[in-house]
């Protein structure tokens, strides 16, 4: 007869994970314009059945003329409906989501190990690992696409343990569904399929007639975002954040070139554009695993990180170290499962890699999958070196103390300090600002509104609940940018430019960040770092 595990710990595990992730969600951080997108998108269909540029149902949507996959929209439809266009509405999907992926690894790894133990440690690392929390608290698509990514895998194995056909159905779904979520997704687990696939061929070979089935439903059911993302989603992002939109290869090349006198063919082979793009390739992918980028200062990009802090803690490293040697020497999991976690680990960076930011935290989530297991798989091996229980005791004592007070750092620089520090970069103010324009915007005939922040217009629609149906009429993208991206410059009496107090007209409300203006505001909203964040004035 199995041993019946108890399920308390893993239940007290999800809890600390939901009220970790909960805490606060619908402010902290502030809402940003990408996550305004999504939920302004799904109340547009709510009320239409067409997105902010009058398009019925899409599968990509034209954000800023950055091609969003559709599928968080409409996750996001659900609780939009039920909570009213909120940052807790937009936010819920994710949240949910990002606990499933923690319980899904739990399961995996148990499925994998027959260690109860090891799994509730390695759901306890990913509940605690602020990589994981960072995008858990907000509407991150890479979040939601990576629990997409981890149900599937755990199906995929349990369909080689037992009842075949519904768990590879279950697997071929998941998969499949990840590739509505987000962009990176359609590298990583392709890739994740494929190395299941060739690691256990002999298995899937010996189901073949079953399998057949599935697979022509998984095709099918990708038909759709394929083709909508050969069209215009995917060819619009890719122009804009790929390899290639670094200029800097091609630059190169040129210069290298050009020292040389007499430019001969073995000059333009030496110094050919493609192997410096290849060379910045592999120098972008091999970033991800720089100990500065895991462990000390983390992504550069403010939104993507908390002060002062790297996407794993630092008191994990050497436990990530020993995970690594335990893995290649010990017996707890198979060969295959071992494989396939270094397989994953590989894999994970590689859609990032492909882009010209990087190290990226965002695209490069799935990272901390592997990395959680190995952490665990490390500490596990750790505690089972020490036979005496006493010693083990003391050990164990110590090693909590010294983590908790890394995760408590973190939550300090999260909840106390990010805020303040980065605040432009959330936009903050933005929750305060629409709501005082709309109630003053009849006294006046125009509202100027400064264009610094990110994407302004979409907030204000946000906040401002404005009606799909008149936005849609008044929408107008402006030309890309070098990066492919646009944005709305005015709508109704909002315009949304760079401030120049002799150009404003009279009657006017104008909304400046640090721009100088010879007159003192009428009124004044402070970010959280008590900083003003915008200056508001009346020009007669």
């Amino acid at each position: 007869m199995p041993t019946k595990i108890n399920k308390l710990p893993l239940l007290i595990i999800v809890v600390i994970a939901i009220l970790i992730r909960f805490i606060n969600i619908g402010s902290m951080p502030s809402l940003n314009a990408d996550e305004a997108a999504l939920g302004y998108n799904a109340y547009s269909l709510i009320e239409t059945g067409k997105d902010e540029h009058g398009v019925s149902w899409p599968l990509h949507f034209k954000s800023f003329g950055d091609y969003k996959p559709g599928g968080y929209v409409y996750l996001a439809i659900p609780f939009v409906k039920i909570f009213g266009l909120t940052p807790l509405a937009v936010r819920l999907p994710n949240l949910i989501l990002s606990i499933l992926t923690i319980l899904f690894l739990y399961k995996l790894i148990f499925l994998l190990s027959k260690n109860n133990k090891l799994a509730l440690l390695t759901a306890t690392v990913l509940t605690l690992s602020p990589w994981h929390i960072h995008f858990s608290r907000g509407a991150w698509e890479s979040s939601a696409a990576l629990s997409f990514i981890i149900i599937g895998t755990y199906f995929f194995f349990k369909s080689i343990k037992e009842k075949f056909l519904l768990n590879f159905n279950l697997f071929v779904v998941f998969y499949v569904l990840s590739l509505y979520i987000y962009h990176s997704a359609r590298l990583i687990a392709p890739l994740l399929a494929l190395t299941l696939v060739v690691l256990y061929f002999k298995n899937l070979i010996k189901n073949l007639p079953q399998i057949l089935i599935p697979v022509l439903f998984g095709v099918l059911l990708a038909l759709p975002v394929t083709f909508s993302f050969l069209n215009n989603g995917g060819t619009a992002r890719i122009g804009g954040v790929g390899l290639t939109a670094d200029q800097g290869p091609i630059n190169r090349a040129n210069e290298l070139i050009n020292h040389h006198n007499n430019v001969k063919l073995i000059n333009r082979v030496m110094h050919n554009k493609r192997l410096l793009y290849l060379i910045s390739w592999g120098q972008k992918y091999t970033s991800h695993f720089d100990l500065n980028f895991l462990t000390i200062n983390g992504d550069e990009v403010p939104r993507s990180k908390v002060p002062e802090m790297g996407q794993i803690y630092l008191i994990e490293l050497p436990f990530l170290l020993l995970g690594i040697i335990f893995l290649l020497k010990s017996t707890i999991y198979h060969l295959r499962s071992k494989i396939f976690f270094i397989a994953f680990l590989l894999i994970a960076p590689i859609a990032s890699s492909l882009t010209y930011q990087a190290p990226s935290a965002l695209r490069a989530l799935s990272m901390v999958i592997p990395l959680s297991i190995l952490i665990a798989l490390g500490i596990y091996y750790f505690f089972s070196f020490f036979k005496n229980k006493n010693i083990l005791k003391v050990i164990s004592i110590i090693f909590i103390i010294v983590y908790g007070y890394f995760v408590s750092y973190y939550f300090d620089a999260y909840f106390i300090h990010y805020s303040k520090r980065y605040p432009y970069a959330w936009e903050y103010g933005f929750d305060q600002l629409v709501p005082y324009l709309e109630s003053q915007k009849n006294n006046y005939d125009k509202i100027y509104v400064t264009d610094k922040y990110d994407q302004p217009y979409i907030l204000f629609l946000f906040f401002s609940k404005y009606p799909p149906e008149k936005i849609q009429q008044e929408i107008k993208l402006t030309t890309p940018d070098q990066y492919g991206f646009s944005t709305v410059l005015n709508f109704n009496k909002y315009n949304f430019q760079k401030i120049e107090w002799g150009r404003i007209r009279s009657r006017s409300l104008v909304v400046t960040s640090d721009e100088l203006v010879p007159f003192e505001p009428i009124k004044i909203i402070n970010f959280p770092n008590e900083q003003p964040g915008f200056k508001i004035y009346l020009k007669p």
